[in-house]
């Protein structure tokens, strides 16, 4: 069974459980959304869930893949950018965890999806940055997080393209995009308007898409390449610890 670790968000216990103040006042929770651990059940996968106190190095060294799942925005102490009018709420220890983790699995040769904050995350975890974009069609918090609404072109030659072809259509929720490029980080989706969607680090197992697979009702092929290449990754190490 492949294991997939999957980062999550914390907030107050004041903005989930407001009216147990009495008793739950001060207290921190964990979110993680269900989707992940559905739609990777559908391929062979279970979803562990990963609070920031974990030490990214153990997870690397026991989790066969991760996804940096969605979220609020990446602090911009993280690239040395600048708090904007439409920045949301910022968790500078969660952007530390995320940001740790994501280059120990690059490094540990760990396969890694970033969706959504995801893809932001990674192209910081490799010295990019982010910053605001024309919201337009790539903000649409008044429909489904399934509604597909946004076309998406995807460029010859990347990983995306064997999985989707040359165009797809996919959701979006989000106000701020990819900027400058990280180190080994290549462009291989975009959409209409020039906003990145896709990235690729070169060398890597890595791969980030500023929409979020995991609320289709169907598998999204990322999410399966994400599961194959764990799998793969979990076979030649066996491979070399047969040969030794």
């Amino acid at each position: 069974m492949v294991i997939i670790g999957v980062t999550g968000r914390r907030y107050d216990s004041a903005v989930t459980h407001p009216d147990r103040q009495d008793a739950l006042g001060g207290q921190s929770v964990d979110l993680f959304f269900a989707a992940y651990a559905h739609s990777l059940a559908k391929v062979g996968a279970t979803a562990v869930y990963l609070p920031r106190e974990a030490d990214p190095a153990h997870l690397v060294e026991r989790l066969d893949g991760f996804i940096l799942s969605g979220g609020l925005d990446v602090s911009p102490t993280m690239y040395g950018g600048s708090v904007t009018p439409a920045s949301t709420a910022h968790d500078l220890p969660q952007d530390q965890f995320d940001v740790r983790l994501a280059q120990l699995a690059m490094l540990g040769e760990k396969p890694l999806l970033g969706t959504c904050r995801g893809l932001q995350v990674l192209n910081v975890a490799r010295g990019g940055t982010v910053g605001d974009i024309d919201e337009g069609r790539h903000n649409t918090r008044a429909l489904p997080a399934s509604t597909r609404n946004q076309r998406v072109t995807i460029r010859p030659g990347s990983r995306l393209a064997a999985l989707y072809g040359s165009r797809v259509d996919v959701n979006s929720l989000h106000h701020q995009a990819v900027d400058v490029l990280g180190e080994g980080v290549r462009v291989t989706a975009e959409a209409d308007d020039g906003v990145i969607e896709g990235i690729e680090v070169r060398g890597c197992a890595a791969i980030g898409v500023q929409w979020h697979p995991e609320f289709y009702s169907d598998v999204d092929p990322v999410l399966r390449w994400l599961v194959d290449a764990a799998k793969e990754s979990c076979a030649r190490k066996e491979t070399v610890g047969e040969r030794i």
